[in-house]
Formats: C-alpha cells, structure tokens, sequence
C-alpha cells in the first residue's frame, strides 16, 4: 500500500490526530476537539473543531466522509464528500448534520467523520466550435 506523508499541528493539546482503526482502513477516524458535550438537534448542521491543521502534500486531496457509526444514529457530514485540497492550512472543522427529529448528543473526543487520501488530476479545458 502506496503512502504519503501529511504533516499535523496540534492547535489545542487535547487535540487527537486521525488514526486508522485496521492496517488495511482506507479512511481514517477524525474526532473532534470540544471540551465538553454539545447537542446536535434535527436538520441543524454546525462546524465542530478537530483542534488541528495539517499540510497535505501538492497533487493530493483529502476526502472527508460520514462514519458508518454515527450515519446510523442520523449524525452524517453535512459536505460529504467534503474536499480539503493542499492549498488549505487553517484548522480542519467538520460539518455535521443531524437528519432525525431527535437532538443528539454530540461528545468530547467522539469519533465524528473519516478522512481519506487520494491523488488529484486536475482537467485543461478546451473550446471546441461545433
């Protein structure tokens, strides 16, 4: 398996960075970094810090993606797949968007999304008269 190297900075100490649950994981778990329980209420969608940021190495893209887990309790990204590209270096921050008609509790370190790498192509446009 092919690997890049993608440089973090904690931006708060409590602050967890990605981690693959399985060697073969395509996506790793991105949890967030508030310090104490936030409710999430139906249709709301709100940003969530991961209290970190990170420089992803020119031709690659990160995908942010819902998490299984928390799609099955109504909690998905709101973006998904929502593209941070290497040009971004500010603070990485999660859309979530809670589609029940019950409010959900949302918890300090909870695994909320899954990142995963991938190559960039970028197109060369063309105007063809016909």
């Amino acid at each position: 398996m092919d690997k890049i190297e993608v440089e973090f900075r904690k931006l708060v100490s409590w602050a967890r960075l990605p981690e693959y649950d399985t060697r073969g994981a395509a996506g790793c778990d991105i949890s967030i970094a508030i310090q104490e329980e936030m409710v999430l209420y139906p249709d709301e969608v709100r940003s969530f810090p991961t209290g970190f940021a990170m420089m992803i190495p020119r031709g690659y893209e990160a995908q942010i993606r819902s998490r299984a887990g928390m799609a099955s309790k109504g909690i998905v990204v709101a973006n998904a797949p929502g593209t941070v590209d290497c040009e971004h270096i500010g603070e990485l921050k999660i859309l979530l968007l809670n589609v029940t008609d019950k409010p959900v509790r949302i918890l300090p370190g909870q695994k909320v999304a899954q990142m995963v790498f991938a190559p960039v192509v970028q197109a060369e446009f063309k105007v063809h008269d016909e």
